[in-house]
């Protein structure tokens, strides 16, 4: 459930990066925006403030929620989680052997998801009126701190435990988000996505379903300039990695590490030639699937994979 929290976050950076625009109330459009105290009810709840803030009081903003964030992570896991159920646990879980948990894909999972609170935080506090550059500073610490947090509090917890490899991989998302938008080089030609189709016939909670998850970098030919203007623009070189079989491995008959290299189309960049750019910005992080051709390798049998051979979910039982 700790990657529920994204969808606020995400819903934060649409809101705030401009995909949805609040219109101001008049007499004959009073539904559209209430507006109180000169803010919506949507501003106030977002904590825009009503006049420009000093640098000072932006950074105590930040600090402020870095506070809040540690404490709804401490209140969160120990009602829901079971945090402080046993005395601070620190290891190894190995990175994406086949004697691993999830063969790796939760190492994935918490680059993209640090990703992805840089993402979030960064767009919250240029709401709040702080810089761009700023930003790109304070976003990633924020993240890398929240996701520190709830790795502290993994260490009291029975089940899980302090891992060193998830805070490298927390670590490496963060990092990835500063050099993806401190260079536009960079951020015109690379995205790390996930590419996830919920399975609704488990009882594993549909932000952890690993079985149902692909982790990739996408090579964007439109990033290229000698590409930029011709129909090479539309499509791209993947680069991704997925298991299956290794969370509730009882319902399957094999397990499958599986790294692929994929020729794609990139959907961002389609919906932008159809005039759609805000809603485009989405496929930048979100991988839509059966858009690209995969050519894998199974690191478990281990044999080639041929594009779509296997079920999308695994050789389940």
């Amino acid at each position: 459930m700790k990657k529920l929290l994204l969808v606020v976050l995400l819903s934060i950076n649409l809101i705030a990066g401009g995909t949805l625009n609040t219109i101001p109330a008049t007499e004959n459009n009073t539904s559209d925006a209430i507006k109180t105290d000169n803010r919506t009810y949507f501003e106030i709840a977002m904590g825009k403030p009503e006049k420009p803030l000093t640098d000072e009081e932006l950074i105590n903003r930040v600090i402020y929620a870095n506070v809040i964030g540690a404490g709804v992570i401490a209140v969160w896991g120990t009602v829901f989680w079971d945090y402080f159920d046993s005395t601070p646990k620190f290891g190894s879980e190995g990175w994406f052997g086949e004697d691993t948990k999830y063969g790796g894909a939760d190492k994935l999972g918490h680059m993209y998801s640090t990703y992805l609170w840089s993402l979030g935080f960064s767009s919250l506090f240029e709401y709040w009126g702080m810089s761009e550059e700023q930003s790109l500073i304070y976003g990633p610490l924020t993240s890398l701190i929240f996701q520190g947090m709830m790795e502290l509090g993994d260490s009291f917890s029975s089940s899980e435990g302090f891992s060193y490899e998830d805070m490298i991989m927390n670590t490496i998302g963060a990092g990835f988000y500063y050099v993806r938008e401190k260079y536009p080089s960079v951020k015109e030609k690379l995205d790390f996505r996930l590419e996830y189709i919920p399975d609704l016939n488990t009882k594993v909670d549909v932000f952890t379903q690993y079985n149902s998850m692909k982790y990739l970098m996408a090579l964007k030919f439109s990033g290229f300039e000698n590409m930029e203007d011709t129909a090479m623009k539309y499509f791209e070189l993947q680069l991704g990695y997925y298991t299956r079989g290794y969370q509730d491995h009882e319902s399957y008959t094999q397990k499958e590490r599986v790294a692929y290299v994929g020729i794609g189309i990139n959907s961002s960049e389609v919906l932008k030639a159809l005039g759609w750019t805000k809603t485009s910005k989405i496929f930048n992080y979100y991988q839509l699937p059966y858009t690209y051709v995969p050519f894998g390798h199974d690191f478990d049998v281990p044999e080639y994979v041929a594009p779509y051979s296997r079920p999308y979910r695994g050789y389940k039982k």
